[in-house]
């Protein structure tokens, strides 16, 4: 249950994996912090917030939307911005990726934050982004 929720590593982030993380966060700044708002969180799921960083929410909620987002879709913290997760929301309809957003993702382990996901992608730290929605996941889920 606990493995469902939460983010385990059984492998310590050693010297020698910090500077190749290093190097590695260089790649992601010159192309996945401009393309997609990366906040370089170490657990990237941009596969399933419809490429839009949700770490981009002043909240840094990873589950969807807050109580407090107000009328037309702004941001209860920022009322001049629209909420993060009503632009996930938007651009996961018109890309026909709505099942993701009803899975629950695991909470943040900021023992991560500022480590190249891709790294902790190939350290088995962090599950492989879904490229593509398995045929169960076509519909919406059982309630």
């Amino acid at each position: 249950m606990q493995s469902d929720l939460m983010t385990k590593h059984n492998k310590p982030i050693g010297p020698r994996e910090r500077v190749v993380t290093k190097w590695m966060l260089i790649a992601e700044d010159i192309w996945k912090v401009p393309m997609f708002g990366c906040q370089r969180c170490g657990e990237c799921i941009l596969s399933h917030t419809a490429l839009i960083c949700c770490q981009r929410c002043p909240k840094r909620l990873r589950n969807g939307p807050c109580g407090g987002t107000r009328d037309g879709g702004y941001c209860e913290v920022y009322p001049e911005k629209r909420c993060v997760w009503f632009r996930i929301y938007k651009r996961s309809r018109l890309l026909r990726r709505m099942p993701f957003l009803y899975e629950i993702e695991k909470i943040h382990d900021w023992a991560l934050e500022k480590t190249a996901a891709w790294l902790n992608v190939f350290r088995k730290r962090i599950e492989w982004p879904a490229l593509w929605m398995k045929r169960k996941d076509c519909c919406e889920p059982e309630r």
